[in-house]
């Protein structure tokens, strides 16, 4: 398909009544903004998309859903465009929301309602001032749509759950164009359903969520020398058994991956393999430091870069998640338990596929997220240990073909252990894998509901749900 073709074919008329209605921008090939709102943080996605509408507020995600369902248009919807499947930029529309950056603080009620364009960074910048925060995702320029709505795990998740269980209510506009509140007193089910449930019942246009005290913390991470696999093998156990007994406090994840090139590392060890135990401890200071200090002593330490630091000063861990167009070959699964035979798997396999763009993420879970009911929202795992994410990344013009190998082969030995998975990150798996991250009666239940929602699978530009019988 000749994607000007498609935009010619549609008459000048439509296109102008869309822009008169819009308080938003309109995007076509061709025009100056087009090709820097087609960037995407998957560059191994593609599509080159016939309208890009930028969208102010609501009422334009309402006429783009119009416009786009009269033209036969497939929607993609961008928040943050940090999709690792790419689905934020398809061929047909992005209804793009990433001007939508409203946030509304009640300081005294520990409440803010956010708009889905936000980022996390955006809004740790904003709330801390007030002393306050949500656990949120890993990285800075992850958008707040997106990752709420497949549950949002994240810096503080033990101590205060998914960013889903902190959230009071969503506004959406349906297939349909209907503007509607969900929360736990209106249109419950489906506020049942977005709370995990991903992008498939609407377009998610504002959030509103309780906030927790997050001023100072102790975070940043220590740095072990991972030349030795076995020694490897032997720090991951001695840390996961740590972090499943720390307090909820303490939040973790474990890295594999080869040394950055950064002031705090020792140069002769930039390029070698290494593990960082990255930790975020919200709480007492003075708790603080005595909690994560045994996470000093697993080994030889080539770095430690652990202290009190502001809450948003914790995204400067994962700065280089942030560049955009890179590909981002992923596989991902959750684990029951932690045990030492899945941890030997994966630090062997790890370190026989390692190179400079290997990121290999173990993060241990409970806490406050495993003592909310399984059913009480569609984000259902949370009896998980925890939580392994395989990355190879680097430029699309050379070597990807063995980026998605070394990813494959990682996968390939912890399959066995793996035990559902985390649709945030699934790339494009198919459906058999898109029922993996729901147990069977909660897939059916959100197929219910997609067919009452979105019978005709408007939204299906995701990790779609089909809509039931």
């Amino acid at each position: 398909m000749v994607i000007s073709d498609r935009t010619n074919s549609m008459p000048a008329e439509d296109l102008d009544g869309l822009r008169t209605r819009l308080q938003g921008a309109l995007l076509r090939p061709g025009d100056d903004a087009y090709d820097e709102a087609c960037v995407r943080w998957n560059g191994a996605a593609v599509g080159r998309p016939a309208l890009i509408v930028r969208c102010a507020d609501a009422l334009d995600v309402s006429a783009a859903i119009t416009f786009a369902r009269a033209q036969g248009l497939e929607i993609a919807v961008r928040s943050g465009g940090h999709s690792v499947a790419g689905h934020s930029i398809g061929d047909g529309m992005v209804i793009d929301l990433s001007a939508m950056k409203g946030i509304e603080i009640d300081v005294e009620g520990r409440v803010a309602r956010l708009e889905p364009g936000l980022t996390w960074g955006e809004v740790a910048e904003a709330l801390h001032p007030h002393g306050l925060g949500i656990t949120a995702g890993d990285t800075a320029t992850v958008g707040v749509g997106g990752l709420t709505l497949g549950g949002g795990i994240g810096w503080m998740v033990r101590k205060y759950g998914l960013a889903i269980d902190n959230l009071r209510s969503v506004e959406l506009v349906t297939a349909d164009e209907r503007f509607v509140r969900a929360s736990e007193t209106e249109n419950a089910e489906l506020f049942w359903a977005v709370r995990g449930g991903g992008g498939n019942f609407g377009i998610a246009t504002a959030f509103e969520f309780n906030l927790h005290p997050a001023g100072m913390i102790i975070g940043g991470g220590i740095l072990y020398d991972g030349s030795d696999a076995e020694r490897s093998a032997g720090i991951i156990s001695a840390y996961a058994r740590i972090a499943a007994a720390a307090p909820d406090e303490l939040t973790t994840q474990a890295l594999l991956m080869a040394a950055p090139p950064l002031p705090f590392v020792p140069e002769e060890m930039w390029g070698r393999p290494v593990i960082a135990i990255a930790a975020c401890y919200a709480g007492d200071l003075a708790e603080g430091e005595r909690v994560v200090a045994p996470l000093r002593e697993l080994g030889p330490v080539v770095a430690d870069v652990i202290g009190p630091m502001p809450y948003p000063a914790i995204f400067g861990l994962t700065a280089m998640a942030e560049i955009k167009g890179l590909t981002h070959h992923v596989r991902s699964l959750y684990l029951k338990d932690v045990d030492d035979d899945a941890v030997r798997a994966l630090v062997t396999s790890t370190a026989a596929t390692m190179t400079p763009e290997t990121l290999v993420q173990l993060r241990i879970l409970g806490g406050a997220m495993s003592r909310v009911p399984s059913d009480a929202t569609a984000f259902a795992h949370r009896d998980k240990g925890g939580l392994v994410m395989i990355s190879n990344f680097g430029p699309r013009e050379v070597g990807d073909a063995e980026r998605r190998e070394r990813t494959e082969t990682v996968w390939r030995a912890m399959e066995p252990f793996a035990s559902g998975v985390y649709v945030n990150f699934l790339k494009n798996e198919g459906t058999g894998r898109v029922r993996e991250a729901y147990p069977a009666t909660t897939y059916d239940r959100l197929a219910r509901l997609k067919a009452r929602y979105d019978p005709a699978n408007v939204f299906r530009l995701n990790q779609n749900i089909a809509p039931a019988l």
